[in-house]
């Protein structure tokens, strides 16, 4: 036990360096761009500051360079596991498309949702795409209250359910206003 716990411990350790070393590296990029987010500072390429502050002026709050397990995602929105990714000309290389495709699967197996737009997408149409966005999300929201809701009512039902038959004793063991007059 002792073993998988020292094991878990040094793996959660590689996760934090290996994102730590990419964010150190979008940091050294040339055309990096510096934001102050509510996560505090982050380095973004000129897309993804782009769509982030498409996504700011739509109201919503994504957290930039989010990490999932062994990724490291451009904005997440973790309440919904949504994940938003910015993609630039690397991304359509052969290479980089097979390992993204890949990086999805792995992120939807973890019951994440990752959404992809194009830098010319973005460049073009910044607040289109944060629209899609924020449609998204209001929608991921709605359906995460409505669950949450339905969750509640099961829950009172149940509690309805087993409190019942009590009731039923209790009202039969109480003294009955005839009796008391007899």
């Amino acid at each position: 036990m002792g073993r998988n716990i020292a094991k878990q411990i040094m793996k959660e350790d590689k996760k934090r360096r290996i994102h730590g070393r990419i964010l150190k590296e979008a940091e050294a990029r040339p055309e990096s761009i510096r934001v102050e987010t509510e996560a505090g500072g982050v380095s973004m390429s000129p897309i993804e500051y782009e769509l982030y502050q498409a996504m700011r002026n739509e109201g919503l709050s994504p957290t930039p360079q989010f990490r999932i397990e062994w990724y490291t995602v451009d904005f997440a929105f973790p309440d919904v596991k949504l994940a938003i990714e910015a993609d630039g000309v690397a991304y359509h290389s052969g290479d980089r498309k097979e390992h993204d495709r890949k990086r999805d699967s792995h992120l939807r197996h973890a019951g994440w949702t990752v959404k992809r737009f194009h830098g010319t997408t973005i460049y073009h149409r910044a607040s289109n795409c944060a629209y899609i966005v924020k449609q998204e999300v209001e929608t991921r929201r709605a359906q995460v209250k409505a669950r949450a809701r339905q969750k509640e009512m099961e829950r009172q039902a149940r509690s309805e359910a087993i409190a019942r038959p009590f009731r039923k004793v209790v009202k039969f063991l109480k003294p009955s206003r005839k009796r008391k007059g007899a």
